[in-house]
């Protein structure tokens, strides 16, 4: 398996993994995934094997965090250790840095509970641990985890609206919770 920053010719593939794993209310505007790509705010790792591309990480960095704005990995190979190699590629790379992420918050109510639990577990087994802070946001109520340093609710808030911009962030309606 290769990882390398993204070609022009792998944006489709990788909106198609992007439609695939996220649903649509934690979904930015594709278009705007790209432009922040291009501008170079945000860059977007993929995972390729025999040239198909079978998983993405987006990462926007700012000061000295680094967020991971989406992971995700095709169905087709899914549990075979690429998006712990992507995680792992970046965390080597953005040494020094708080890498910080977003996950939904666990839910004993929730349609998706068991994926929720494995997705919790996955990063905490690739050295995330829980920054005891949670965002609700249009997109639900998340828990943040980090890797690298703790990170405090003003800089999760931060951070996420630089990912996002000003105007996404305001129209998100996103809101700093406590967690236990």
């Amino acid at each position: 398996m290769e990882i390398e920053k993204i070609r022009k010719e792998q944006w489709r593939a990788v909106r198609e993994i992007y439609r695939e794993a996220f649903p649509r209310k934690e979904q930015k505007p594709f278009w705007s995934v790209r432009r922040a790509v291009r501008r170079g705010r945000s860059q977007l790792w993929t995972a390729r094997e025999d040239g198909a591309v079978f998983g993405f990480l987006l990462l926007t960095i700012d000061r000295d965090m680094a967020l991971v704005e989406y992971l995700a990995v095709s169905d087709r190979i899914r549990s075979r250790g690429t998006g712990s190699q992507l995680l792992q590629m970046v965390c080597a790379k953005e040494r020094g840095k708080r890498i910080v992420l977003l996950i939904e918050r666990l839910d004993d109510g929730a349609d998706n509970r068991e994926q929720r639990i494995a997705r919790r577990r996955f990063y905490l087994k690739n050295g995330f641990v829980s920054a005891h802070v949670g965002i609700r946001s249009a997109g639900g109520s998340m828990e943040v985890l980090c890797r690298g340093g703790t990170v405090t609710g003003d800089e999760c808030l931060s951070l996420h609206a630089y990912a996002l911009g000003r105007l996404f962030f305001a129209l998100s309606g996103t809101k700093l919770l406590t967690l236990a």
